[in-house]
């Protein structure tokens, strides 16, 4: 008859074996350093805790959740929160980020609201641990065209950060600003709590150099999380070169999410588990 120590001795032994197999075979058993994620608004399905099953049937491992501040899924309101959690745990799918997609219709700079919706966002970030939230600064909150609104911009962001900086919470701002400008914004607001969500197709449209973008940015570690981006054709299709990006991305030692915010010809469903796919063969998985 087997002891239980013997027992224990053989599962311990079996198990370095496998360490070992694992080893010799040259079995990747780290973390992930890049991860796959997807916006929710391009699943159809923006701040509902339904996202994450569709991103899993997709091929995503992570969703950018839409925080909407009111509204019957509003993660505003605390009771909402425990779905959602559900949710993500239950689809295996990771919460990658938040993002306030209102800011665009109703800017950061002149909504009297607006700051409070951050000040909510980050207490639902710190019970339901999600790292990262992005403003996002186009249409009517286009910053870049707005100019005037650059300094109630960084006034308020002064205001938030020591806020995220006692969470240990990360506000990303997402522009079509160039590197330097958003380096003098963040310089301006003084804090290591503001990073710069960084669009790939956005900065290529605004007439940027990516590649130089990333790497001047990346330098000082100012971008949180990525937005791999076609505009009317799937990842790979279009006149982005996502190989160089890649190349770009690993030698900034960026470590982290790479989200898929891109277009869907043809059937949505087809074209964004293709645009997963071709970020996996990107990074190797």
């Amino acid at each position: 008859m087997t002891t239980r120590r013997e027992f224990l001795t053989t599962i311990a032994a079996g198990s370095l074996l496998l360490a070992d197999a694992a080893m010799l075979f040259g079995e990747d058993t780290e973390k992930p350093k890049w991860k796959v994620g997807i916006c929710d608004w391009d699943l159809r399905v923006a701040g509902q805790p339904g996202s994450f099953a569709v991103a899993k049937e997709l091929g995503f491992e992570g969703v950018q959740v839409s925080y909407m501040p009111s509204g019957n899924d509003s993660l505003a309101t605390r009771a909402n929160r425990p779905r959602f959690l559900a949710a993500a745990k239950a689809a295996d799918v990771a919460i990658a980020s938040f993002c306030i997609i209102q800011f665009n219709d109703r800017p950061l700079a002149t909504t009297p609201e607006a700051e409070g919706w951050v000040v909510e966002c980050l207490e639902a970030m710190d019970e339901m641990e999600v790292e990262m939230v992005m403003l996002p600064f186009f249409g009517n909150a286009d910053i870049n065209r707005h100019k005037d609104h650059q300094p109630l911009v960084i006034e308020k962001l002064k205001r938030l950060a020591p806020i995220a900086e006692r969470k240990k919470k990360i506000i990303s701002i997402e522009t079509y600003l160039s590197a330097e400008d958003h380096m003098r914004i963040i310089d301006a607001v003084g804090s290591d709590a503001i990073k710069v969500y960084y669009d790939v197709r956005n900065s290529k449209d605004a007439g940027y150099d990516i590649f130089q973008e990333i790497e001047m940015l990346g330098a000082k570690k100012l971008i949180c999380e990525f937005h791999f981006k076609e505009n009317h054709t799937r990842l790979g299709e279009g006149d982005i070169d996502f190989a160089r990006v890649f190349e770009t991305v690993k030698k900034i030692d960026y470590e982290g999410w790479l989200i898929v915010e891109s277009a869907a010809p043809g059937d949505w469903r087809e074209s964004q588990a293709a645009n997963a796919q071709f970020v996996k063969r990107l990074i190797g998985r």
